[in-house]
């Protein structure tokens, strides 16, 4: 992929593949898919400060993801925080917010800050800094239609929207906005780290990004027993769910 509509169009692959699947993955490609098709428009208005650099980030971000897909799809060894977040997909018991931040967690966590220290010289991350920081605008515009989808699949996080009032999107806004500050420091802590010591960082990294994703499986403040009785609130039918949130790419 050397473009962002290669990116989207191996997106739709992916996304294609969950819903013939049945496979809960897809969630977060649907999620993933909006916000990089949002961030092409973004750059077709020269929003960013270096949109070409932009580009190639992007580019970069989505292999991350994508590579580690084909390598799971195909029995290979990926990243350990992608591997809990594929690994995820057997377990017909987790809420389909669950699949989203694991998929969040180990792109944003890891990827992000990863694939930012790449396409910048060594040392020399700050620059960036700026158009990283409008990646989070572009998050916060997108996150209301994603979370309409969402609550119309998932009746008590409409009730959660609710009780927030002036704090709206709360659930999303605070995921992204913490898997951004990680992603950050991991930017930073590669763009640093010399080059024969980056694998091992990276691995350092890809441990803290795994741990989290373990939390995110076992939240501590909802018991197993709370978690099975949210379960029924929401529609079975992987395939629909998908279905409901390609409704909104087009945003």
């Amino acid at each position: 992929m050397k473009t962002i509509q290669e990116v989207l169009t191996k997106l739709d692959e992916i996304i294609d593949h969950c819903a013939k699947k049945e496979n809960p993955a897809g969630y977060f490609a649907c999620t993933y898919r909006i916000t990089t098709a949002q961030i092409l428009r973004e750059i077709q208005k020269k929003k960013f400060e270096d949109n070409e650099r932009m580009t190639v980030l992007d580019v970069q971000f989505a292999r991350r993801y994508t590579d580690a897909w084909d390598q799971y799809l195909h029995g290979k060894k990926c990243s350990r925080s992608w591997q809990l977040a594929f690994d995820a997909a057997k377990n017909k018991n987790l809420l389909i917010l669950q699949h989203i931040f694991l998929g969040m967690n180990a792109h944003i966590n890891l990827d992000l800050g990863i694939a930012a220290a790449r396409v910048m010289p060594p040392r020399k991350i700050n620059p960036l800094k700026k158009d990283f920081d409008h990646i989070n605008t572009v998050l916060a515009s997108i996150s209301q239609n994603v979370q309409t989808a969402l609550n119309s699949l998932f009746y008590p996080l409409d009730l959660i929207d609710k009780v927030a009032a002036d704090r709206d999107n709360i659930v999303l806004d605070f995921a992204m906005t913490k898997a951004r500050d990680a992603s950050w420091a991991t930017a930073v802590m590669c763009s640093n780290t010399p080059a024969f010591l980056r694998d091992t960082v990276i691995g350092i990294a890809d441990y803290a990004t795994a741990q989290v994703a373990t939390r995110i499986l076992n939240p501590k403040l909802l018991s197993p027993a709370l978690l099975r009785e949210l379960k029924n609130y929401e529609n079975k039918n992987v395939a629909e769910n998908i279905a409901l949130l390609r409704k909104i790419q087009n945003i």
